[in-house]
């Protein structure tokens, strides 16, 4: 399952390079629960759809849909049965007892938190994966001084490992007979910047193994805004549902699996949680 989100968010913090922007889009379903479509057809919501303006929103009686507004970063909750749609700018239009506002997750967005869709995000794990990388787990690290760990190759006698800036000079190049390694004394990940790793062993008479990947060490500025979204995360469904959402796309996997799976263990009828949660 792959998934992008492009965020622009409060204070400016950057987004991924790479990623789709729906500009037509005005706000993500969050939450679905009972039988919602879209549009004039037959279209189930889904969580993580995209809602465009003046596109109808039709919940049958019990259902419920809850919705993030990209301009305002407040919520929605819309209660069926009713016919509902949004204008340009958020607006609500339908059955007023069926319209509800509530704050967003905790702060306030400048100008939207766009899903683009399903898609992978931008910095990924890059394979081939010959050689089975236990640290780091996921593309992006909250240390500026990773360590390096794998599984050992049966047959091997020693390692080689590369780390450089995304396509520039070459950071570090060694030859270990451990499974691991940490940076040299006095070099760190300057946060915010990308860079690529490579670990090979050549197994004599048979072929070269060889793993590798990007990296990025989280900024100071995404690390606070996902600490104020996890501090939001326990308040309601949509609101981890954002918080796992941005740690998908900052890079931070593992993490982000982990609230992926306490998603889908409460809404185990959604095939798309299940799918991130796996």
């Amino acid at each position: 399952m792959r998934l992008a989100l492009t965020l622009t968010l409060l204070l400016g913090i950057p987004v991924q390079a790479g990623l789709r922007i729906q500009s037509t889009a005005v706000a993500m379903v969050t939450d679905a629960q009972g039988e919602c479509r879209l549009g004039e057809g037959s279209t189930p919501v889904a969580i993580t759809s995209e809602v465009g303006a003046g596109v109808p929103l039709r919940l049958k009686a019990g259902a419920r849909l809850t919705l993030l507004v990209y301009g305002s970063g407040e919520e929605v909750r819309l209660a069926g049965p009713g016919t509902f749609s949004l204008d340009g700018k958020g607006l609500v239009s339908g059955p007023p007892a069926g319209i509800g506002r509530a704050q967003g997750p905790g702060l306030s967005l400048k100008d939207s938190l766009k899903p683009g869709g399903l898609a992978q995000a931008s910095l990924v794990m890059r394979g081939p994966f010959d050689i089975e990388v236990e640290e780091p787990s996921q593309p992006t690290v909250r240390t500026v001084r990773p360590r390096f760990r794998w599984v050992p190759v049966k047959g091997s006698t020693s390692y080689q490992f590369r780390l450089r800036k995304a396509g520039g000079d070459t950071l570090v190049a060694v030859t270990t007979q451990e499974p691991a390694l940490s940076l040299p004394e006095g070099l760190e990940l300057q946060p915010g910047s990308k860079y690529q790793w490579d670990l090979s062993t050549d197994l004599p008479g048979l072929r070269v193994l060889r793993s590798e990947g990007d990296l990025e060490a989280l900024d100071e500025a995404r690390g606070q805004f996902l600490d104020r979204l996890r501090e939001a995360a326990p308040n309601s469904f949509s609101h981890r549902l954002v918080y796992a959402a941005t740690l998908h796309v900052y890079g931070l996997l593992a993490e982000a699996k982990v609230e992926w799976r306490i998603l889908a263990s409460q809404r185990p009828e959604d095939a798309m949680l299940q799918a991130f949660a796996r």
